[in-house]
């Protein structure tokens, strides 16, 4: 059986992870695996997707740029009776098998409630300034972490959001996002980054500006992201960011081609399966859980 891969980029810890794990999973499956990368080209992809149908794949695995740009793609598949399976981020048309991913209206409703959780420890009441460092506009991860975080943090009328902006899953573009916040907020309490590199991006922007305060200080800036990246969990043991919702890229896309089997042998399978998250902070980073779950950025090379 032959599948298709489409990646999105290569670009970012995350999505090496996610094309180690369906070599994993393909691997363990007896598949015969062809790859693309897109290189965060939208069009692109929608063409190598078209060229992996052509190559008589029996399956095709799309992780999108763009949810609305990857459609064509789909529905070629469809019109084939080639089944489409999305990973991680999905599509907003034509019929997609199964779409594997984090729940990520939760992952964000979970920056909120740490973010809420943390600023009343600091000021004895959830109140304070926030930053939202928004991921790659388009893509559905971006766009439901966004209304997880929205909807949760509206529900703290004295935490103000001072400012959203686009980070675009991006260390350079959330490095001068951040610069730009700094310069114009002096009193910024905590940050939520749409995905680890928007963190680090920002990391970089506090330590640039001279606001660098470690844990514990009254104006360390508090900072979480999502992934459970490499760099991540360097700064969370540097005392540079508290915390990261952790996914499992490897287990994750592994997950999608168990499916492409299941589906192949006429089983049922969930037309959308959320992938479980783990907040890591400092306190759990060495801990059994985490062991457990995975620490997934060790095991892949950029």
């Amino acid at each position: 059986m032959k599948v298709g891969f489409s990646v999105s980029t290569l670009n970012n810890a995350f999505f090496v992870g996610l094309k180690s794990g369906v070599e994993k999973g393909a691997k363990a499956q007896g598949f015969d695996l062809v790859q693309t990368n897109a290189n965060g080209d939208a069009q692109q992809q929608v063409n190598d997707a078209i060229n992996l149908l052509s190559q008589g794949v029996t399956a095709l695995v799309l992780n999108p740029i763009d949810s609305k740009a990857i459609i064509p793609a789909v529905e070629k598949a469809n019109a084939m009776g080639i089944p489409v399976f999305t990973l991680d981020r999905g599509s907003d048309g034509g019929k997609v098998t199964s779409f594997v991913a984090s729940d990520n209206v939760a992952l964000g409703a979970t920056g909120a409630k740490w973010i809420a959780d943390q600023l009343t420890k600091r000021y004895g009441s959830a109140k304070g300034n926030v930053v939202d460092l928004i991921g790659l506009v388009g893509t559905t991860a971006a766009t439901d972490r966004e209304k997880g975080f929205s909807d949760a943090i509206a529900k703290y009328p004295d935490i103000k959001v001072v400012a959203r902006q686009e980070g675009a899953f991006d260390q350079e573009k959330s490095l001068n996002a951040m610069t730009n916040i700094l310069q114009k907020y002096p009193q910024i309490d905590a940050v939520f980054g749409a995905n680890d590199d928007n963190t680090v991006g920002a990391e970089k922007a506090i330590d640039n500006s001279g606001r660098y305060k470690p844990l514990g200080d009254k104006d360390h800036i508090m900072v979480i992201g999502a992934d459970g990246t490499a760099q991540a969990l360097s700064a969370i043991r540097a005392g540079k960011q508290d915390a990261t919702i952790s996914q499992n890229p490897i287990e994750m896309a592994a997950k999608a081609l168990s499916f492409i089997a299941d589906y192949s042998a006429k089983k049922s399978v969930p037309a959308n399966y959320a992938w479980p998250t783990l907040l890591i902070d400092k306190s759990n980073i060495d801990s059994d859980e985490t062991k457990k779950y995975g620490l997934w950025s060790e095991q892949v090379s950029q």
